[in-house]
């Protein structure tokens, strides 16, 4: 890709679902859903040749596989956590202040467990984001076999358990400790080897364990509910072995300059109080050009960005190497 140019999904077909998106999400979601990302915007990928073999994938964690527990206690326990408005185990002094999501349980991917389904605030995105990064961007082999992979943000772990059933070794964080403990609870009842659940921050990735150790990062969902984007891309280049991949997904804002909306939370904790499902509590939106650009000034090599329906932003890009970066106005002079 050349300086000022992204590619991006049909020109028309993307106008026409922004278009649509605000009046469909009024008409079709119910209000208590409206958090919810992405039917609209993820039909296309559902086309893709990938999403239905990633589908099936799923179908490893239904209670007709469970290990050491029966359906009925498996259930009851997934229950719970559905119940959970904890803000004390988070640490928040002030839960009016935080997002939504952190301090109330809500289930994150569409998952039908075979004796009863739950849906996910974010649908079937885990499957129509991975079939993306496969089929459009050819980032992402099919067979993981022997891959160590890092998924930062796994919320309940829906992409983290596509990625651990196609092979590869994955440590799955999230700084919300109920996510990681409903994770770890499914990664225990079906007897999931390869997959490694960890209550850990973005910006705690770092040290022995994550440096140099993945040959693939999946950051998705994450880069525009951080303080610090530049940083957090960092990080992650720092977490990836030479020659590595990082496959980020982000909302984003629709220009083809260099940009970066500053959106902050405070609609958001409006929209909360309101009892509306606020969107996440979003710090910077970037521009397709825009995440491109900080990614390889961070040292990525290889950037590809596409735009993507419901403003939306896909990247690729490589770690050909260890390369430093500049350091003036670094908020962490430590990062390797």
């Amino acid at each position: 890709m050349t300086e000022g140019r992204t590619r991006g999904f049909p020109g028309k077909a993307l106008a026409a679902v922004d278009r649509l998106m605000p009046q469909w999400a009024k008409e079709v979601v119910p209000k208590s859903l409206r958090g919810r990302v992405g039917s609209r915007m993820a039909e296309g990928a559902r086309a893709l040749p990938s999403y239905a073999r990633l589908a099936a994938l799923m179908s490893r964690y239904r209670v007709d596989r469970l290990v050491g527990t029966d359906p009925a206690t498996f259930e009851a326990r997934i229950r719970e956590f559905l119940d959970m408005d904890d803000a004390a185990m988070e640490g928040f002094r002030d839960p009016e202040r935080q997002r939504a999501f952190s301090v109330r349980f809500r289930w994150g991917h569409d998952h039908d467990f075979g004796s009863f389904a739950l849906p996910g605030m974010m649908g079937d995105r885990h499957l129509t984001m991975l079939a993306t990064f496969r089929d459009r961007l050819g980032a992402l082999p099919f067979s993981l076999e022997g891959k160590r992979m890092l998924d930062i943000g796994c919320w309940t772990g829906g992409a983290s358990l596509v990625l651990a059933a196609m092979g590869a070794e994955v440590v799955a964080v999230d700084e919300v400790r109920k996510y990681i403990e409903a994770l770890g609870y499914l990664q225990q009842a079906f007897g999931i080897e390869g997959l490694h659940p960890q209550t850990r921050s973005l910006y705690e990735c770092r040290g022995e364990g994550f440096d140099d150790a993945f040959d693939i990062v999946l950051f998705a969902g994450v880069l525009y509910h951080v303080t610090d984007p530049v940083l957090a891309l960092r990080i992650v280049f720092d977490c990836l072995k030479n020659g590595g991949t990082c496959l980020v997904e982000t909302a984003a804002v629709r220009s083809r300059r260099s940009v970066m909306k500053y959106e902050g939370p405070s609609e958001d904790v409006a929209a909360a109080r309101a009892g509306d499902v606020a969107s996440g509590w979003n710090w910077f939106l970037p521009s397709a050009l825009a995440l491109a650009r900080m990614m390889r000034d961070v040292g990525f090599a290889d950037v590809r960005a596409e735009a993507a329906p419901g403003s939306r932003v896909y990247a690729v890009g490589r770690r050909a190497g260890h390369v430093d970066m500049l350091r003036a106005g670094l908020s962490a002079r430590d990062v390797r």
